[in-house]
């Protein structure tokens, strides 16, 4: 049952380019990845986040990471290094691009918290220390959430205002309503002025780390990733629907882990990515291996990627065996966008492959797309 704790009461598609930021170890194929269509060649159209050092492992050192600024062709047009962002437990919009396509933000978890980018040359504006994980820009500001709070941030990198109401892993902004949703271990719904008007408190005793992503629906109501918490087979994994007002709608279990949950504005439709550990206990002998990390190599048989695409009730549409760990809707033909594995996957609006791009790593990262 969903407890609803309340506060107050709350009385274009157009072509898009694809941003893409991904923490990869640093090297860029000659060939590169360009979309299919023809673009402004020289126009910087993507961005990766990657390491420096050549293990690509983000629990050893160095901690150094470099924002790449690729053009349409996947050609180098500029580096951004020495960045401490992303070595940890990210958020699902770790990277956040303007409205107008300006500005980018990326977060990080030491160091250099968040900072702000120009799109077009990759000049750094400013920097704030801190834990962020998710930012979304709105109405002229940035949104982020770090540690327990939520921050206003304007365009000059100045903090105007901080809510200090809970943990939250993602941020997504309401611009027809004028509102702002997080979630973490449960669903906040704020005024702009980071007014919290009602909080959604999910069930206690569950395996699972708490809703992990949110997405708007065109009527207001929102779409939330549910998931367990180690990425197993168990009933934790689900999309969850939620009104304007904080009631639950619709819950649609999944037999994989989603990373990511992205709603397609013109007709409501839902996308979800992620992936599954299967595992097999059987494979255990009489000797108890002695470390987790040696249990979980024994008993782990494969792990499974999975991409579903809904109706805007939950029903099932698409199921791909393919997925990763982020999805983006491109608004202009209702295409997916998704980053995971050794790949870049996109998909058409009925769930066709259109098109894989190789060469990319296999650690966390993220689209966004640029208007």
């Amino acid at each position: 049952m969903l407890i609803i704790s309340r506060f107050s009461d709350s009385t274009r598609p157009a072509p898009v380019w694809l941003l893409l930021a991904l923490l990869i170890t640093i090297s860029v194929p000659k060939t590169g990845l360009a979309s299919k269509e023809e673009r402004d060649p020289d126009r910087t159209t993507l961005l990766a986040l990657g390491k420096y050092d050549n293990d690509n492992d983000h629990r050893t050192s160095p901690h150094s990471e470099a924002v790449l600024l690729l053009n349409s062709r996947g050609e180098l047009v500029r580096q951004i290094p020495r960045l401490s962002a992303s070595q940890g437990f990210g958020g699902c919009r770790g990277i956040s691009v303007s409205q107008d396509g300006r500005f980018f933000v990326v977060c990080g978890f030491s160091g250099e918290g968040i900072s702000m980018y120009r799109t077009s040359n990759g000049i750094k504006l400013w920097s704030l220390a801190g834990f962020f994980r998710s930012a979304v820009f709105a109405d002229g500001m940035i949104y982020a959430v770090a540690a327990e709070s939520v921050y206003a941030i304007d365009r000059t990198g100045t903090i105007v205002k901080h809510s200090r109401t809970g943990w939250a892993i993602d941020i997504a902004f309401d611009s027809r309503s004028k509102c702002l949703w997080t979630v973490g271990m449960d669903i906040k719904k704020y005024s702009m002025d980071l007014k919290l008007l009602f909080e959604v408190r999910l069930p206690s005793g569950t395996m699972n780390s708490g809703t992990f992503s949110i997405d708007l629906n065109p009527d207001g109501s929102v779409w939330v990733a549910d998931r367990n918490a180690y990425g197993r087979e168990t009933n934790g994994n689900r999309l969850m629907k939620i009104s304007p007002d904080g009631r639950l709608l619709k819950v649609v279990h999944l037999d994989f882990c989603p990373q990511r949950v992205r709603v397609n504005r013109s007709d409501g439709s839902v996308w979800t990515t992620g992936r599954v550990r299967r595992q097999d206990y059987s494979r255990i002998g009489d000797e108890w291996p002695e470390t987790a990390a040696e249990l979980d190599k024994l008993i782990e048989v494969a792990v499974e990627s999975y991409t579903c695409k809904y109706d805007s009730e939950g029903e099932l549409l698409v199921k791909n065996t393919q997925g990763g760990t982020s999805i983006e809707v491109d608004p202009s033909d209702g295409s997916v966008w998704i980053a995971g594995g050794k790949s870049i996957l996109h998909y058409s609006s009925t769930g066709d492959n259109l098109a894989t791009y190789r060469g990319i790593s296999g650690n966390q990262k993220w689209l966004a797309i640029v208007p």
